[in-house]
């Protein structure tokens, strides 16, 4: 038999090189857990999001691109987004394919009263408000709260994310991936595959131009997800989201059905960098709760722009007629609230704004575009007994 014996201190120096040795062992195993990629992979969209908002600022550009023969329409919304704050700058810019039906294009940009719709929309959101400022307009149309009081279904809340400041990003939708699958990416990134349901996916689009999508179905009578993309960067931040939602597509009776393709694409840079600049108090700027209204409120001779922002027909933003406006109201007229049919509305509509048109005062009319030319306005079926009478709105177009 072979036995040993240890000297006392040579045992104390074994069991200290044992208790380093356990020490040097329990030092890896406590490395720090990556916010993102170490919980499951189903939860790791969710927790990109986090980690962006973690990054506190970031810049963003949006395309959305709806194809058709007569080539591609393009919204991009761009800006910077502070997340803590919860404000964001930017603007949302449309340019529509050269021969794009105005059915289509009323309906992508939004419908007003006269004319085509500014392709360019400035804005400024914040806890408490929004400022919109639309196409050429000197001033800011402030939305403090839901805009919902002035005009029921305004698009305008919707430019109100509830992950980012600034609405209408693909942001909004991440943390509802489904199926999400990774692979490693450069410099230590990940890109994740993943579905959408088609629920979440119209979120991304304000209520009447969602309306005008569908939610489609298989052969089988289930509905598709749609594909959707997340590249984030080593440290989980989102660098670019895209999805695929062209499945919205293909409602006949839409005004959007000879669109053929519709892809969003989000990209995230400048983390950190420098929050967004909000508008000087000094800007011009209007309440909208005061001058936002209905084109039937506003008073004969009086003047308004068309851009509201609120994407509901028939809303105009009035002004005083000494600042540059779109239209001068020269006269409404009313009628009993039993609907004539839709022909006869036209023709009753025409003969008294025609009437009104011969006996205003020149102030009012001089500054037609068009001489002697007017547009009118007179409810359909639906709108020419409810509330108040019908009421018919003539005006002419000032620039």
């Amino acid at each position: 038999m072979i036995t040993s014996r240890l000297h006392p201190l040579c045992a104390v120096a074994a069991s200290a090189a044992l208790l380093l040795t356990g020490c040097s062992g329990g030092a890896a195993d406590d490395k720090p857990a990556h916010p993102v990629f170490d919980v499951p992979v189903g939860q790791q969209p969710h927790q990109a999001l986090l980690a962006t908002q973690a990054a506190r600022s970031a810049a963003f550009t949006q395309t959305l691109t709806f194809s058709s023969p007569s080539g591609d329409t393009v919204q991009t919304t761009s800006g910077r987004l502070d997340f803590p704050g919860s404000r964001a700058v930017g603007s949302i810019d449309w340019a529509p394919a050269e021969k794009l039906p105005q059915e289509a294009q009323d309906t992508l940009l939004g419908t007003r009263l006269a004319g085509r719709a500014p392709t360019r929309t400035r804005l400024a959101v914040d806890p408490g408000t929004i400022r919109l400022r639309a196409g050429e307009a000197r001033y800011w149309l402030l939305y403090e709260g839901n805009s919902g009081a002035i005009a029921p279904g305004a698009a305008v809340d919707t430019l109100r994310g509830s992950e980012a400041a600034f609405g209408g990003t693909l942001l909004e939708v991440l943390s509802a991936a489904e199926d999400v699958k990774e692979a490693p990416a450069k410099k230590g990134g990940r890109v994740y595959r993943a579905e959408l349901s088609q629920t979440y996916a119209l979120r991304l689009f304000p209520k009447d131009l969602g309306s005008e999508l569908a939610i489609s179905m298989d052969a089988n009578g289930d509905v598709p997800f749609v594909p959707l993309s997340i590249s984030v960067d080593a440290k989980g931040r989102v660098l670019r989201a895209e999805a695929d939602l062209s499945a919205l597509l293909g409602r006949k009776d839409s005004a959007l059905k000879g669109m053929t393709g519709l892809r969003a694409r989000l990209d995230l840079t400048g983390f950190g960098v420098s929050a967004p600049v909000m508008p000087a108090a000094s800007e011009p700027a209007l309440d909208a709760k005061k001058a936002v209204t209905k084109v039937a409120k506003v008073k004969k001779g009086g003047c308004a722009d068309l851009a509201t922002g609120t994407r509901t027909f028939g809303m105009v933003v009035s002004l005083p007629c000494e600042q540059p406006h779109d239209i001068r109201v020269f006269g409404h007229a009313r009628f009993d609230a039993t609907y004539p049919g839709k022909d006869a509305a036209k023709r009753m509509a025409g003969e008294a704004c025609d009437d009104a048109h011969d006996a205003a005062p020149s102030a009012w009319t001089r500054g037609a575009v068009k001489k002697g030319r007017f547009t009118y306005t007179w409810p359909r079926a639906g709108g020419w007994g409810a509330g108040s009478d019908p009421v018919i709105t003539c005006y002419v177009k000032t620039r």
